[in-house]
């Protein structure tokens, strides 16, 4: 068996190694969709529906929110949370016999099943919101994330990496 040897090199250079560059990485990298993370089984509830309806809706799948959807019932024009609605019966309890177009704002941010986690991200935060209705580019809603989501989902990829960091270190 034969052992590999070094190249020669001339005298007084130093092997040529490539220096990081800072932001390399997200460049090189190919960040995940939005769409790989979306939940598509979304709650909804039409303009006319009901508080009660909504907030019964809410109980029984678990969630915080339901999108409102247009007349159409594909283009989400708002989003009812579960705070709003708390919000809302303080001193006007019969508000619950309303139907949820009493709650709504009309000032509802989406996003698009092309971006990226990192633009979702940043959306939620200069939005100061937590869900984020995703719509394709026709402005049909194809599902929703969360800001839980998301960094569920980044905490993963970075206990993964951290995965194999150890695992190259323990050779």
């Amino acid at each position: 068996m034969t052992t590999p040897q070094p190249q020669a090199m001339q005298q007084g250079t130093q092997p040529q190694q490539q220096q990081p560059q800072v932001g390399m990485a997200r460049q090189t990298f190919e960040p995940a969709k939005v769409e790989d993370l979306i939940v598509t089984d979304v709650v909804t509830a039409q303009r006319d529906t009901p508080i009660r309806t909504v907030v019964s809706s809410m109980a029984e799948n678990n969630v915080g929110s339901v999108v409102i959807l247009d007349d159409d019932g594909k283009t989400p024009i708002d989003l009812v949370t579960d705070r709003k609605i708390a919000l809302s019966l303080e001193g006007r309890p019969a508000i619950a016999e309303k139907n949820v177009e009493e709650l709504l704002t009309g000032d509802l941010i989406t996003g698009s099943t092309e971006m990226t986690v990192f633009d979702a991200l940043e959306q939620l935060k200069d939005a100061k919101i937590r869900r984020l209705p995703i719509v394709d580019e026709d402005g049909t809603l194809q599902g929703i994330v969360t800001l839980d989501d998301l960094l569920v989902f980044l905490g993963n990829q970075q206990a993964d990496a951290l995965e194999v960091i150890s695992a190259q270190s323990r050779r």
